[in-house]
């Protein structure tokens, strides 16, 4: 183990040396000596092969894309150990009836946000939305479906807005719809976490979710239906807040 270690700890080093001094710090803050034991262990029990580039930069996680042992893509989401900023995510776990014992330190905090954004994945999927398959958890560290192109990662409708915007909405609010049917509410949605694949839509970042039963789960729908309607309307002469609400129920 110690040389596999060795040799992720020498990719650390090395992955981003084109990359400003900004963007080496990250990875760094990312890839600590616990982190890299986790995703050693991943790799003897198969689920990654390698860690590849990274797609994805966040205040509480980054993405990387992985390939499987048979050259497979998988997106890895790593969330830092280090990072204050879970503090603020309480909210979202305090109430969730399926996270009743997280635990005291902060390290425990984080190993439950990972797996609270893995079950609200497996839920979201379950349910018929477009999310990313997730395919396993461990610690801080989740394993899902890639969405991209080779080494490019697809855009967010904020970078890429779809051309056919209406199209696109319906689809989108199908996948909302499927997951209020089963009475989960993302939390966070906003066009920087619905990606343009291919022109459908695919909602990701989905650890804040929380389902019926948190005490703040009617009042994030709410937000969420207001920021889709916010960044549509710009898009879609006469859209209402009413025919959005239809498109959901």
């Amino acid at each position: 183990m110690r040389n596999n270690i060795e040799k992720i700890d020498w990719d650390r080093g090395n992955l981003f040396q084109t990359k400003d001094k900004e963007g080496r710090k990250t990875v760094d803050d990312v890839f600590d000596q616990n982190t890299l034991r986790t995703i050693q262990q991943l790799i003897s029990r198969g689920y990654i092969s390698t860690i590849e580039n990274i797609i994805a930069t966040g205040k509480e996680a980054n993405v990387f894309r992985a390939k499987t042992s048979d050259g497979r893509n998988r997106a890895v989401k790593i969330f830092r150990i280090n990072t204050a900023t879970f503090r603020k995510l309480e909210k979202y776990i305090i109430g969730d009836p399926r996270f009743k014992n997280t635990g005291n330190s902060h390290r425990e905090r984080v190993f439950t946000w990972a797996q609270k954004e893995y079950k609200n994945l497996h839920a979201m999927k379950a349910a018929g939305a477009n999310v990313p398959k997730p395919f396993h958890v461990y610690k801080n560290i989740v394993i899902m479906q890639y969405l991209g192109w080779q080494f490019r990662p697809y855009p967010s409708i904020k970078d890429k807005p779809p051309k056919d915007h209406q199209h696109f909405l319906r689809l989108l609010c199908k996948s909302i719809k499927a997951y209020k049917l089963e009475e989960i509410s993302h939390g966070d949605l906003s066009e920087y976490n619905i990606l343009n694949v291919r022109e459908k839509p695919y909602i990701i970042d989905v650890g804040q979710a929380v389902p019926k039963g948190h005490p703040l789960h009617h009042e994030l729908h709410d937000r969420d239906m207001k920021n889709t309607f916010r960044f549509w309307k710009k898009y879609i002469n006469n859209l209402s807040e009413e025919e959005l609400k239809k498109w959901t129920t």
